[in-house]
Parts: structure tokens; sequence; C-alpha cells
């Protein structure tokens, strides 16, 4: 999945303490920079991957999904595609800095993975796949052309095993393009052409040539079930790129290229008919348990070809982010490109039956400039994508680019003032051949980019391996550190304490200087999810306090130790190994 995930939707307390959990000292610039560069080890050869999505733990690993051709290698697991290219799934940890397990899933044709979902240690992955694809020792087969796919895997630590499959399509191209989870419950969107596309024992009418879809399936453990399907579209060429899901309320956004599209009740006209003209949209679902359906549905864009490649939900917040041309109106805000595609990123009100446009930014240069994927922590919105332009402007940021005729990755933060927006800095990585980021994340205080690269794209003091200017992209992901967040979060802090060993295994000494007037500690371990792991309230001596942590029986992991003392409170980082 290529959006934060519900803990950061439902309030804010423990999503701010985790902001400052997964670096060290805060750092000093306003421009974040790159603090590390992963990436897989590729055979000589035509061998070449990508990164798609990205996803966390409670213990912090981090679940990298995307596609391959050739030869591949994640750590000690090395994956060779049966033929075209193959998805891959990985799992990095963050307490070794080593990919874990890596599995392969494919068939002789082009297959590949879009989204990733981790609840526990249930990992859920979506994409498309033609012909015969094996998932484990599981097989599906496409009804005709290309079938999308949903699958779990179960994270057994060392190793990662599947536990089922599910296909939806019909004759035609269809794709699984994103995926979200609330519980049990996933969320799938895409696109289907063809006259129909089955979803288990449910089927979609195509009206057109190719029509969006969302779908409901419920993991029952060893196996699943869709539970509903709807579609969107008209006579044209439409679909979802992305979803978020808050509670009962699901949100997707995608493109229409119809003259009118239908979503549920509400019909969405586009600016400008025929051709290669699209609009982006977005468009709020209530799940009804049994049934789904629409309930708004807004438009963005205008003359030229627009689309809306990534959603994301805070509260009442809906935030979405894509690329436009031209002229294109967001509600009462019209954007104005600087030359080909500029990027946009908006925001809508949820106001239950209905939703509007609150804000839109534009950001980008004179040649092609889009944004990927877009992630929310409180009032942090952040966008990732690729830029072709010379120079680009994000705001007051200007970022320039190291290739000639080619993209370049590019990371930015917008702060949301409410009815407005700020861009606070934007961040480049790439070289002279084409660099993309199709993945972003929040893992602690990180953000986690992912996408693809060619070398030697430099990622600040990092650069992707291989010789220059080779042909083949190499799936990457890479981090780095909001200092904004890592100050706003270390002015709340007042107490000062250490612990030894870090990194612990079954336990790690706590020490805290004699704080006169305060009789008692209250001291809290929290995962990387900024849920409380373990508590418990200590007495104060006078001559200052060491108290020891038990830490047994805990997955290996990133930990925050936070101490709350009277009104003081402090958090450290705490690696369990």
């Amino acid at each position: 999945m290529k959006h934060l995930s519900s803990l950061l939707r439902g309030g804010l307390p423990a999503a701010l303490l985790i902001l400052m959990w997964l670096a060290g000292p805060a750092a000093r610039a306003q421009v974040p920079a790159w603090q590390s560069l992963i990436t897989p080890s590729q055979a000589a050869g035509y061998n070449g991957s990508g990164t798609s999505a990205t996803a966390t733990d409670a213990s912090g690993n981090v679940f990298v999904v995307g596609s391959f051709t050739g030869t591949v290698s994640f750590g000690t697991t090395t994956l060779t595609s049966a033929g075209g290219s193959d998805a891959f799934v990985a799992k990095w940890s963050p307490t070794t800095s080593t990919f874990v397990w890596a599995q392969r899933i494919g068939g002789p044709n082009l297959d590949g993975a879009g989204a990733v979902a981790v609840a526990g240690t249930s990992v859920y992955v979506a994409g498309d796949f033609s012909s015969t694809a094996s998932f484990g020792g599981q097989a599906l087969t496409s009804a005709g052309g290309t079938d999308a796919y949903v699958a779990k895997l179960t994270d057994l630590g060392a190793t990662g095993t599947f536990v089922w499959a599910q296909r939806a399509g019909g004759f035609s191209d269809d794709r699984a393009t994103d995926l979200a989870r609330t519980g049990a419950d996933l969320y799938v969107v895409g696109s289907f052409s063809g006259t129909d596309a089955s979803f288990g024992t449910r089927t979609l009418l195509n009206s057109g040539g190719a029509d969006a879809f969302v779908a409901k399936l419920t993991d029952l453990g060893t196996a699943s079930t869709f539970v509903w399907a709807q579609r969107a579209g008209g006579t044209g060429v439409d679909g979802a790129w992305a979803v978020a899901a808050s509670g009962t309320n699901v949100y997707l956004a995608g493109y229409f290229n119809s003259a009118s599209a239908s979503f549920g009740s509400t019909q969405l006209s586009i600016g400008s008919p025929g051709g290669n003209n699209y609009d982006g949209f977005v468009a709020k679902l209530m799940d009804q348990g049994a049934t789904g359906s629409f309930v708004w549905a807004q438009a963005a864009g205008g003359t030229g070809r627009d689309e809306a490649r990534a959603v994301a939900v805070n509260g009442a917040n809906v935030y979405v982010a894509g690329y436009f041309a031209g002229a294109a109106s967001f509600g009462s805000t019209t954007l104005t490109s600087a030359g080909g595609y500029d990027t946009f990123v908006a925001k809508l009100t949820d106001a239950g039956p209905t939703g509007g446009y609150a804000w839109a930014q534009r950001a980008g240069g004179t040649g092609d400039d889009q944004a990927q994927a877009l992630v929310v922590a409180g009032t942090a919105v952040y966008i990732a994508g690729g830029f072709y332009s010379p120079t680009a402007t994000f705001g007051p940021n200007t970022l320039t680019n190291a290739g000639v005729v080619a993209s370049d990755v590019f990371v930015a933060r917008l702060t949301d003032a409410g009815p407005t927006s700020t861009f606070a800095w934007a961040q480049q990585a790439g070289g002279t051949s084409g660099d993309n980021a199709t993945a972003l994340w929040v893992s602690g205080q990180q953000l986690l980019v992912g996408g693809s690269a060619r070398p030697l794209a430099s990622f600040g003091s990092f650069a992707i391996p291989g010789p220059s200017g080779s042909p083949e992209s190499t799936s990457f992901l890479a981090s780095l550190t909001d200092p904004t967040l890592t100050a706003t979060t270390a002015a709340q802090s007042s107490l000062s304490f250490a612990l030894a060993p870090n990194p612990a295994r079954t336990a790690a000494t706590l020490t805290l200087p004699a704080l006169p007037g305060t009789a008692t500690a209250t001291l809290t371990l929290r995962d990387a999810l900024g849920r409380a792991v373990r508590t418990e309230t200590v007495a104060l001596p006078l001559a200052g306090l060491r108290h020891e942590l038990d830490l047994s029986g805990l997955p290996a992991g990133i930990y925050a130790v936070q101490v709350q003392a009277g009104k003081a409170t402090a958090t450290r980082r705490l690696v369990v190994e």
C-alpha cells in the first residue's frame, strides 16, 4: 500500500510520539538529508527491478513489493523470473539492516505487484498477472488477458509463506492498483475492460472502454471471500489508481476519459471531452457490510490530461495528489501548469454526504512532473514522484534535475494550515538516466521512499550501484528524516535519561537523574506503530532512578521508551535484537 495506515487517522498523541523513534539526534537543517539507500543485487545480463509500494509492521520491519526481470537477490534469497516480469514481496529488517526473506509471484508472462498492506504477521499484496501465475504452492489462471489478484502471506520471522490468493477479472485486461485494510476487510481498486469482470460470485458490467472498480474482500484466516464490488465510469477509458479507508468510509482516486462518468447516482463531466483528455476524480463510498455504495464524487482537471494518482485520509480531511496539464480546476481553485505536466496536491473536506475542495497546490517546471505517492502525518503532507523539468519549483523551493532528458526523484512536504497550505521543503535524488519514486511511507521519524533508479543515481552521499549508464533500473528503498518534525517533537521533551545497552536483547537499564519534588515516573514501552506494549509506574529515589526494563518475549524491532514524570516527558529510541 502506498499510503499511511489507519494508525494516524484516529488521533495524534501516539502519532506525534512515533515521529521521533527511528532516527538519531535532531537535525538542524531545514531540508532533510538522505539517511540510507537499500537496493537488491542484480545479476549480470538483462535484469531489472522496481519498487511499487511499501508498508511497515509494529516492529519497524519494512515490506516492499514491485516487479523484476531476470535474477535479483534480496539478501541471501535469490529470485529468478519465470519469464517476462514477475512480482516480488520482500521483508527488510531495521535491526539487522538486511533483507530477511523474499517471495516471487508470477509465471511465463508479465506479472507485477502494485500494493501492500500489513496487519500483525499478515502481509497482503495486490497486482496483476497474465496466463498462469504461482503464489508459493498455489496457482491462479487468468480468464483472459491480464487479471487482478490479491494474495496473503504470513510473516514467520525468518520466512514468509503464502496462505491464499484470489483472482478477479474477465476476458480482457484487468488490473489491481492499490489496496487498503480495515480490520479483516480489504479494499482493492483498479480497472477492468472487456464486457464484464468477476469478483468471486459477483460480476460487474463494463460501460465502455474501461471502468474503475472497487471491491471488498474479507480475510477468513486460511481463505478469503469477495463481499461486494462496485464499478464507476462511462463509455470511455476510466480507472482507479489509489484507495484509502477510515472506518466504514472508503475513498478512491483515479481518472476518467468518459464525457460523463457515473459514481453511483453521481455523474461527473469531463472538462474537455474526446481524444487523450482525462480528468482526475476523488470519490467516497460507504461500506454497509454486505454492500458498498457511492456517497459523493468530485472531479479535478481541465482541458488537458489530468490524473489523481494517490489518496490519503486523516479524519475528515482527504488528500489527493497526481498531475495535470494546462489549466485545471479543483473546486473554486484553478491551477496552471508551467509547461507539460505539473504535480498537484489538494485537500478535500468530507462533510458526510458531500465533499469539497479546501485548497490545491501545484509544483513543477517546464517539463513533465508527476506525483505518484502521498502520505499524511498530522498537518504534514508528503508527496513523491519524478520530475523531468530542468528545474522544478515547490513553493519557495527549487530542485535542479541531474539529467538532461530524464526524470529525477522528488520528495516534498507541505504544511496543512486548514483552509490553506504551504510547501515546507523539497528534496531531490537521481542521475543522468530515468529515476522515479512510486512509494512513500512514514515509519517513526523516517520517510521511506521507494521506486526505481539507474546507476549511478545519487541520494546525497549514497549511489545506486552498477555500471554508469546501465539501461537496467534497480529497485530502491531510501529514507530521510524530516527535521521539522524532529524539532517539534523534541521540544516537548524536558527530561534526560539513558538506556543501556542499546541495542538490547532481554533487558535494558534506564538511568534517570534526581528530580526533586517528583515522587513517581511512568515508563511506557511502545512499538513502531505507537501502541503501548508495556507500562509501569516506579518510585523516584532522591538519588535518581536506575531501573531494569524487562524486554523478554518481545519480537526484535524498533521500540520507543517514554518516561513521564510530573508534567515532563521524554522519549528515546530502543532497538531490541
